[in-house]
Formats: structure tokens, sequence, C-alpha cells
């Protein structure tokens, strides 16, 4: 008990001391500057991939998060550089079988400048919904796309799980507001997909950015 409460109280005070400094560098002027830049390219860039998909998906929706990031310190080093990227996602409703759409859309957005696949949930995370990543290796722009049929699995929605050890901090962040509509397709047979694109935009000290975080 008395190693344990050594430990988090350590922790604690390891946490507070490298978390209080982010708010200031990631408001400067230079983040700011560049966090409007990439919003606006970022914008586009979802717009043509969603307008890329067959079956003319109807949109339900945004939800948009301006967040910076570094790795935590780890036993009294210092944290990682910061790094800063959006992230804009499109909720659309669409008809058809999960799989079959999914492999539609993967065909049509290979034909551009995105190359990815089916990528696994984390075992008994999901049962009847699919996810697809690609990455454009030119941009290192992650796109996430995740289909699904169930209202029970609209908690896909939210962050995946993750053990990345990240500290992050919200520059801005306007959520989803058509879960109703989306829960009311749901029940009328019909799916949702949440399209998510994922642009690293600013790295400390004038460093590259970390790769884009699949959330």
């Amino acid at each position: 008990m008395t190693v344990l409460a050594v430990l988090a109280v350590a922790g604690w005070y390891g946490y507070a001391w490298v978390a209080a400094p982010m708010a200031g560098p990631s408001r400067t002027a230079e983040v700011n500057a560049a966090s409007g830049k990439a919003k606006e390219a970022a914008e586009r860039r979802l717009e043509e991939a969603v307008g890329t998909l067959p079956g003319a998906p109807r949109q339900l929706g945004a939800a948009a998060a301006d967040h910076c990031l570094r790795h935590v310190a780890f036993e009294g080093e210092a944290p990682g550089p910061l790094s800063c990227q959006w992230r804009l996602e499109r909720y659309v409703v669409f008809d058809g079988d999960l799989r079959t759409v999914g492999e539609t859309w993967r065909k049509a957005l290979g034909n551009g400048r995105w190359t990815g696949s089916q990528a696994p949930f984390l075992p008994g995370y999901a049962s009847t919904s699919e996810r697809y990543e690609y990455r454009d290796p030119r941009t290192h722009d992650r796109l996430i796309i995740t289909l699904v049929q169930d209202r029970d699995e609209f908690r896909l929605f939210g962050p995946p799980p993750s053990t990345e050890p990240y500290e992050v901090y919200e520059r801005e962040q306007r959520a989803f507001t058509g879960r109703k509509a989306a829960e009311r397709a749901v029940t009328e047979g019909r799916r949702v997909a949440r399209i998510s694109l994922v642009h690293a935009y600013y790295g400390q000290d004038g460093r590259t950015p970390l790769e884009p975080v699949a959330w």
C-alpha cells in the first residue's frame, strides 16, 4: 500500500508538472496561423473524399477537433515536443450491406491518393460494424471510415481505446449534433458512417509533426 501511494503521488506531481505548460505553446501566433491554413486544406480534402463515395450517401452533420499532443514525460525525462493536428468528420447515411459498401468505397478511394484496407477492431469491441483506414503517403493524412448498422455500436463513433502515452490539449472542438437523426436512420434499417480525416499541421521547434493519430 505504501509503495502504491508513493507511486501515485509521484505520478500525480509528475503529471501536474508537464500538463500545465501545454496551453501556452499550443496557442502561439505560429500555431494559430498554421491551424487556420491547415483547416481549410483538410476541409477540402475531406469533401473531396466524401464526394468520391459511390451511392450518394446523404450527409447528417459534421464534427471537428483541433488539438495538440505530445508524449508524456517518463522517468524524469522531459515530455516530447508538441505536435498539433486537426480531426474533421462527416457523418453520412447510406443503404446496403456494410462489407459490400465498404469495399466499394475502398476501391473508389484507391483510385485517388488513398491507400488502405479494412481495419480490425479490438477483440470484443464490435460485432456488426466495419472500419477502414487509409493513408496518403504524400501528405501523411489519415482517413478512417467507420460503418455502423446497430444502434448499440454507436459508441464506435467515440475515441477508440488507446495505449499511446499521449497528453492532449484541445484547442477547439465542435461536436456532432445529429445523433438522434443517426439513431432514427438505423432504426429505419439504414446505415450510418463516420468519415474522419486527421491532418497533422505543426511540429514544435521546426520538427516533423507526429504521425496523425487515428481516433
